[in-house]
């Protein structure tokens, strides 16, 4: 395959008004290309910069959400549309991929959408980097997947669910390319006098996991290098990034592979934030997470059931604080059956929580659990073909929840230890 010249490119979006996080996907994938001889930029529109400086590209990779979205990734597309045709006006003529969890969930919807010309199906770093071999090897599939046929078969343009590429081994690829970005200009939370505030930061995620729903990104945990880890933080750092973010849905879950890296970050002074579960914080010796630079975590607060009136999660906080860690509560709201439909109970428990806390709202998304099971009935009783009707359905779900959740949601966040932004900072 001859190398191409390739443009990465990042979208803005109103929920990065207050982190830009390092684009840890776009950059992995940048090393993987450049592995593989293709020459690569890197066009983040969410710095007020101008394209990088390039010829025209052979291809255009849009990445439909940045890093750390897995969760919460937006169901709007209106900003990546409006990001590939800025795109596109700055480079006439080029073709276009999408990669990212829209192409994956929803193929054929993101293909329209977005009027890209390819959609590559998978986890963002491993789609492109395939999307690409593929694309050079002649492939001209609207949809390019992991059992693509050789050549491409006709797709279904919505509704179709073809299987994603197969994960690469990133640990194997050079480092990210962080030199195609100003690396010292992201942020992420950083705990400043108690709070979690925006602050020059870097992002590492040490653990793939599936723990929030979301295929095909592994059914099981998957770690990465300790080595590889440390090496990140460390080039992070060496770039003007003193702090780092964990995106870790649960730091600290497998305690051997945990405590070696942080038996690596200790002495070096690096000051990280990260989230966990109670019971990973009962069953660690968290003093090893202090001495290693953690300065705040998050922990999933669920309103008590049974008789631990929810104890378990105050001792939890208590330990953090003994360490030297600043606790903060993260609040899910609106799962089917909770305490929620309690509204004055569950607003009494916030308000006594030991730590101040930040909201979680349930909103379905395709590839979740809760998504799979209710959007038929919430789309006339097929499963949403398009966008339009994923919106349609968190809309309906939240309008037929039994509980007020807009009434709920002002209530909990007049609350005093109710902390203010933090959930778009975190996010």
């Amino acid at each position: 395959m001859n190398p191409l010249r390739l443009c990465l490119v990042v979208p803005a979006d109103p929920v990065d008004r207050c982190v830009v996080r390092v684009p840890l996907d776009v950059l992995a994938a940048a090393a993987g290309l450049r592995a593989d001889g293709h020459e690569v930029t890197v066009w983040d529109q969410r710095l007020p910069d101008t394209p990088p400086v390039m010829e025209d590209p052979d291809l255009l990779v849009v990445f439909t959400a940045a890093v750390g979205r897995a969760r919460r990734y937006p169901l709007d597309l209106a900003p990546v549309r409006a990001a590939t045709d800025r795109a596109r006006r700055w480079f006439p003529g080029a073709p276009t991929m999408a990669v990212g969890p829209h192409g994956t969930h929803l193929p054929g919807a993101t293909l329209l959408d977005l009027a890209v010309d390819h959609v590559a199906v998978g986890e963002a770093g491993s789609a492109t980097v395939h999307g690409v071999r593929d694309l050079g090897a002649g492939i001209a599939a609207p949809v390019l997947y992991g059992d693509l046929p050789r050549p491409a078969a006709p797709v279904t343009v919505v509704g179709n669910h073809p299987r994603p590429y197969p994960d690469l081994d990133q640990d194997r690829w050079p480092m990210p390319a962080y030199d195609l970005v100003p690396l010292e200009r992201y942020t992420a939370e950083v705990v400043v006098d108690g709070v979690p505030r925006p602050g020059p930061a870097g992002t590492v995620l040490a653990t793939h996991d599936d723990t929030c729903g979301h295929p095909p990104f592994g059914a099981v945990p998957r770690t990465r290098s300790v080595d590889r880890v440390v090496a990140e933080v460390a080039a992070q750092r060496a770039a003007g990034l003193p702090s780092q973010s964990f995106l870790d849905s649960v730091f600290g879950i497998d305690t051997s592979y945990y405590g070696m890296i942080c038996e690596r970050l200790r002495g070096q002074g690096i000051d990280w934030v990260a989230r966990t579960s109670t019971e990973a914080v009962l069953r660690t010796d968290v003093t090893r997470w202090a001495e290693a630079g953690c300065r705040g975590m998050w922990l999933r607060a669920e309103p008590p059931s049974g008789d631990d009136a929810g104890q378990p999660f105050r001792d939890a906080v208590l330990k953090l604080r003994d360490a030297g860690i600043t606790p903060f509560a993260s609040v899910l709201i609106g799962l089917p059956g909770d305490a929620v439909h309690v509204p004055d109970r569950l607003v009494d428990w916030a308000a006594e929580l030991p730590a101040r806390f930040a909201l979680d709202l349930v909103s379905p998304r395709p590839g979740t659990p809760l998504y799979s099971r209710l959007a038929p009935g919430l789309n006339g009783g097929t499963p949403p073909a398009t966008w339009q009707e994923v919106r349609h359905v968190t809309r309906r779900y939240r309008a037929e929840y039994p509980a007020d959740l807009d009434d709920l949601e002002r209530r909990l966040t007049a609350l005093p230890n109710h902390l203010a932004d933090a959930t778009a900072l975190t996010g």
